[in-house]
């Protein structure tokens, strides 16, 4: 019955959030939000964000809110499943709440509708239906229009990143105007956006309530820490990633770790492209998750991993290659999208030396592993909501993988991965400074640049840091709970431990260790 009353619930909220907000629902940029898309999507809706109607849907929030809260005397003791369904989704729609009623992105950042208008035609331009590009482009000019009206408040950084992102925005939509003519008034529409981003009285501060900022990273990010706890992981994770880059360099007669990545050589790199590099070991990393049993060959057949260069729109959202998996049950496959692939350039940057460990990451057995698995699940509470701790953790934990399983092996990529965790816990470090203010920007920089980042790179980082608080250090945090589980319960099998886990969606770390607690689980 419980099982049933939450199906019925759940559905009833992921259609209204569908209706209300298709772009971002739709997308896996916005954490805050469930993955959900109507059957038959209404292309020429763009996301209702205006004050009465954040008014409006939050009270509709805290009604199913309440509903939740009254399934919760009829669980019984057995229905552990249940149970962890209902706290995902009581989870999910507090942290909506609160992203809504408090943080109020929606007023505060102009980066935020940019990245929906790009988002929202890519989606439309990726439907197998001609028509549905033109209809919503037609309608994008009263979506920009409304979010000028929204905006206030706006810190000075918030309003810097946003004027910047118009022109990447601008050439985006230029470029599709062969194709969708009908863009012209959204240009116009951007124009004026600008204009009003221009006259915008700003703040100096974008720092959160404390109160606020402990409860995203506490509660909405499912780090079940405080920030003290948080630093003090990050501490330990420095400090250990320090010692062993170290023990790694001396097996390499370097002095420092620095050198030892120096020297690692970038001569078996072919000459065929960056996407072509990363395209094929995709393929050896998916064959090796089918043969020790980490997929079943159904589901590894029915999900390929396209290896695409990253899109002109997204070059202002992501600052580094990532993963895409669109919403749908049951899944078809998800994209790799590599950074500056087209650059020739770029096959030369130094951390292209890691490109077995980031292709584990970010597809098998890491995110595309993950949201196959997860996009399978018979539950639809399962299926649409992800956890910020949880999904990056998870990929985190998945390059540690390659070496419980011989994959990889050796001084060299020890020392490439002990880098990579050094790196997420920095970046951890700088995220919670900047947003407790005992970081300025200027140290945040050059803190990042210990990473191996360029001025230039670590500078842009910071900077888009502000925008999502609380993210960086889901890395760090994340790949401690899984090492922590893992080491308790699935240390002498890999392939139980891992289906397990995958085979529950991304629910809270004590409902996973509840189940993997239970006898003959593992």
């Amino acid at each position: 019955m419980t099982s049933s009353n939450i199906e019925t619930i759940s559905t009833e909220i992921f259609s209204a959030i569908a209706e209300s907000f298709p772009v971002v629902s739709a997308s896996d940029e916005f954490y805050y939000f469930p993955q959900v898309q109507l059957v038959k999507p209404e292309w020429e809706t763009w996301d209702r964000f205006s004050p009465d109607f954040i008014a409006y849907f939050i009270s509709r929030l805290n009604s199913w809110e309440n509903k939740l809260d009254q399934l919760f005397p009829y669980m019984s003791a057995s229905g552990s499943g249940s149970q962890a369904e209902l706290l995902l989704l009581k989870k999910l729609i507090h942290t909506l709440q609160e992203h809504l009623n408090e943080t109020r992105t929606w007023e505060t950042q102009p980066t935020f509708y940019l990245s929906i208008a790009c988002l929202g035609l890519a989606e439309a331009l990726n439907t197998n239906n001609p028509d549905v590009p033109h209809r919503r482009a037609e309608t994008l000019p009263e979506f920009l229009d409304q979010a000028g009206r929204n905006l206030k408040n706006v810190p000075k950084l918030f309003l810097d990143l946003g004027l910047e992102m118009i022109q990447d925005t601008k050439e985006y939509f230029i470029s599709l105007l062969p194709r969708l003519p009908e863009l012209s008034p959204a240009l116009e529409a951007l124009l004026r956006y600008k204009q009003i981003l221009a006259s915008l009285k700003t703040r100096s501060t974008f720092l959160l309530p404390k109160s606020l900022l402990g409860r995203i990273v506490e509660s909405n990010m499912n780090c079940g820490m405080d920030i003290p706890q948080v630093n003090k992981t990050l501490d330990l994770e420095i400090t250990k990633m320090t010692a062993r880059l170290h023990r790694e360099a001396k097996k390499l007669d370097c002095d420092t770790w620095q050198e030892a990545y120096e020297s690692i050589s970038l001569s078996n790199f072919r000459h065929d492209g960056l996407v072509n590099l990363y395209h094929d070991e995709v393929l050896r990393l998916g064959r090796h998750c089918r043969d020790i049993g980490l997929v079943e060959d159904k589901l590894y057949q029915k999900n390929p991993v396209r290896v695409m260069p990253v899109p002109r729109f997204l070059a202002a959202i992501r600052s580094a290659s990532s993963y895409s998996i669109p919403p749908g049950h049951p899944p078809s496959g998800g994209i790799f999208y590599i950074i500056n692939a087209h650059d020739p350039e770029e096959m030369h940057k130094q951390y292209h030396k890691e490109y077995q460990i980031l292709s584990a990451h970010e597809t098998w057995p890491g995110h595309h592993l993950l949201d196959i698995t997860r996009w399978s699940l018979k539950s639809p509470v399962l299926r649409a909501v992800e956890q910020p701790v949880f999904y990056e953790g998870w990929a985190c934990f998945s390059e540690v993988m390659l070496f419980q399983e011989g994959y990889l092996s050796g001084s060299q990529d020890s020392l490439m991965l002990a880098k990579r965790r050094l790196w997420r816990a920095i970046r951890g470090k700088v995220d919670i400074g900047i947003q407790t203010g005992s970081m300025n920007l200027s140290t945040a920089i050059e803190y990042l640049t210990r990473t191996g980042m360029t001025m230039e790179q670590a500078r842009a980082s910071a900077r888009k840091y502000s925008l999502n608080p609380g993210y960086q250090l889901c890395y760090t945090v994340g790949l401690q709970k899984f090492i922590s589980l893992f080491q308790r319960y699935g240390q002498n099998n890999l392939k139980k431990f891992s289906r397990v886990v995958l085979n529950h969606g991304e629910i809270g770390f004590n409902d996973l260790e509840r189940i993997l607690k239970q006898p003959g689980i593992i």
